[in-house]
């Protein structure tokens, strides 16, 4: 860096605005400045006369500098940019750095610093908070501490807190009020209300007509709406487990901030600026709904519906019927929705959460690797009983889940029914494969024409779009147990079973507006549906351990597959799960004599009536889609 030469040079403002390394002042004749070339473009300093100031100039422009002393210590100060300070202004700002230096002996950067640590502090906003938060999840997310469930969850709250009719996100933490918390916990409210898929539409207007409908209690919800059955309470909760979710998130991304400003406060010696989480008067106020609260309104919105064969709330036995539409509906539309329906009976059978089921590989399609590092979840069918899996060394057809809500993986035995599901999606794959290699080869040698005939890209295009559906559906239907049929779906397995549950629920009387019956079925119902039946047959620690609520006893990571359970615990892991799997499809004997094998014997159907199940409903009135007609009856297990 060339050095000043002591000299002294008078510039205006505007020409020191000009400045750059490809030039430098130089003194004439006459003593006046001059510009000259600066050999080699380096960055320069120079003295400009009567100011008390250097002026540094580099690649990025000039900067205003102050030469001075701080007890022994010579240092040099930069002011700021030529280009966004007079020289007036800058001897100005010197000028108070002189003062405060004699008054304290401090260096006046470090009080430049504060200023500024504090007025970012002051500023951040709930949006930067929740942005940090993210960013702080992906992170453990990135070291296996956090699900992507829990990283996509926080999005989620902050795209609800950018809504402008909400307007959180945009607010500064140390200015809100608590008044403009709960006011933006209503709006929120009033939001997810209106975009909520649980509401009737008829009451999601009643409620926008009202105004301030989330002051209502559940008996002015009948008197003033006119709002019936479990309507009431679905109104009276609306919008609630959205702003719970959100505002939890944005309670924990604003504490996380809080800390950092203690941190920062402690490190700097300077007083923290925040120190009270607005979001706190949420819990004060006790918006937050309580365990027992939430207890109450599943009974009351009837959320929570498991399966069983002695429902009062429709007269009618819902697993049976729920069964029996599964297995005549499987069949239907020539197979299209047998991987839906098997995807539903295994999760009924197993009892597994949603995503967990749906990310199920084939045991031959994973690598050594993603094996022994339980890096995919997988199903294996033996080929005996007694055949031992290659990696966990037990005996007989296994799931592995290796990434359960817990974090944890859960391993467990392929009982009698869930493994004739098993062995039908095991062949639905080899018929699939097969056809699929057909349409792969005739897709390439297509492609390969099409170059050859025609330079036109858009026919060149349509032939490789084949090619590669084709190959994306092959590779789909080796390494999925469910996989996809849509190539819009991203991860490449089946995953949306809404749909087929409404339908399902209209076959077994579950749903049926004119009757005034509208009671919900979900995957995780099958989830309850299976613990209720594992309650009712083994003991707390085994159900417990079937469904995977327990948790590991030295908290230590994850153990080795191999080393999950001993000898002995396994057989009687697998007669648990005989018990359960035997008890579900027992319920409805015409689904048991469908399922079983001939090693087991056929039971009496006379008890257990055949379920019309129609291949066609009319759409609702007013639906943009033609309406079809009905064409006939599928009765289950004809």
């Amino acid at each position: 860096m060339a050095k000043g030469t002591g000299e002294k040079y008078h510039l205006t403002t505007r020409e020191l605005r000009e400045l750059n390394v490809d030039t430098r002042p130089a003194l004439n004749r006459k003593g006046g400045t001059v510009m000259v070339e600066n050999p080699g473009g380096k960055p320069y300093r120079f003295v400009l006369d009567g100011t008390g100031l250097t002026v540094y100039v580099g690649p990025k422009g000039g900067f205003y500098e102050l030469r001075t002393r701080i007890g022994k210590k010579a240092v040099r100060i930069s002011l700021g940019e030529v280009n966004l300070l007079t020289v007036k202004d800058a001897q100005l700002l010197a000028q108070e750095h002189k003062i405060h230096i004699r008054q304290t002996g401090e260096d006046p950067r470090e009080r430049t610093r504060l200023v500024a640590a504090t007025r970012l502090a002051k500023s951040a906003t709930v949006g930067d908070a929740m942005r940090g938060y993210i960013e702080h999840l992906t992170s453990l997310k990135g070291r296996g501490k956090v699900k992507s469930a829990g990283v996509d969850g926080a999005r989620d709250s902050l795209a609800r807190l950018e809504r402008p009719e909400v307007g959180l996100a945009s607010q500064e933490i140390a200015q809100l009020t608590d008044k403009e918390v709960t006011d933006g916990w209503n709006r929120l409210r009033h939001s997810a209300m209106l975009r909520s898929n649980r509401l009737p539409e008829a009451a999601r207007t009643k409620l926008k007509r009202h105004g301030p409908w989330w002051e209502l209690e559940r008996g002015e919800l009948v008197t003033k709406l006119g709002l019936t059955g479990k309507t009431v309470e679905l109104a009276y909760a609306a919008g609630l487990a959205a702003a719970e979710h959100t505002m939890s998130d944005a309670r924990r991304g604003v504490e996380r901030v809080l800390a950092a400003e203690r941190k920062n406060a402690t490190r700097e010696n300077r007083t923290p600026v925040l120190f009270h989480n607005p979001f706190d008067v949420l819990i004060e106020t006790k918006l937050f709904r309580s365990t027992r609260d939430l207890r109450k309104h599943y009974e009351a919105a009837r959320v929570r519906n498991p399966l069983g064969v002695d429902d009062t709330q429709t007269g009618q036995k819902s697993l049976p019927n729920v069964l029996k539409s599964l297995l005549a509906r499987r069949d239907m539309k020539s197979g299209a929705n047998s991987t839906a329906i098997d995807y539903c009976l295994l999760m009924l059978l197993w009892g597994t959460r949603r995503n967990e089921g749906a990310r199920l590989r084939w045991y031959d399609s994973c690598s050594k690797d993603e094996l022994d590092l339980q890096l995919a979840s997988w199903a294996w069918l033996a080929p005996r009983p007694d055949v031992r899996n290659p990696t966990t060394g037990l005996r007989g057809s296994q799931v592995f889940l290796h990434d359960t809500k817990s974090g944890e993986f859960q391993l467990l035995p392929v009982a009698y029914f869930a493994e004739k599901v098993l062995r039908w999606r095991a062949a639905a794959r080899k018929e699939v494969e097969q056809l699929l290699e057909r349409q792969v080869e005739r897709g390439k040698k297509q492609a390969a024409k099409v170059r050859e005939q025609t330079i036109d890209y858009i026919k060149r295009a349509k032939a490789v779009a084949l090619h590669e559906r084709a190959q994306w559906r092959l590779d789909n239907a080796r390494r999925w147990v469910f996989p996809a049929r849509n190539p819009k779906a991203k991860d490449g397995y089946y995953s949306d079973s809404k749909s087929l549950l409404t339908t399902v629920r209209e076959d077994a009387g579950l749903l049926n507006l004119a009757k005034e019956i509208d009671i919900g079925l979900t995957p995780h119902d099958f989830r309850r549906t299976m613990g209720r039946f594992a309650a009712k047959l083994l003991p707390g620690n085994v159900v417990s351990q079937l469904l995977h609520h327990h948790k590991p006893d030295d908290g230590s990571g994850m153990a080795k597959v191999s080393e999950r359970y001993s000898e002995q615990e396994w057989p009687e892991l697998r007669e648990a799960m005989e018990k359960v799997d035997e008890a579900i499809v027992r319920t409805s004997p015409r689904a048991w004599n469908i399922l079983k094998g001939s090693d087991r014997q056929l039971l009496d159907e006379r008890d257990d009536p055949e379920l019309k199940v129609p291949l066609y409903r009319a759409r609702p009135s007013g639906s943009k889609k033609t309406t079809r007609k009905r064409r006939g009856d599928h009765r289950a297990a004809a």
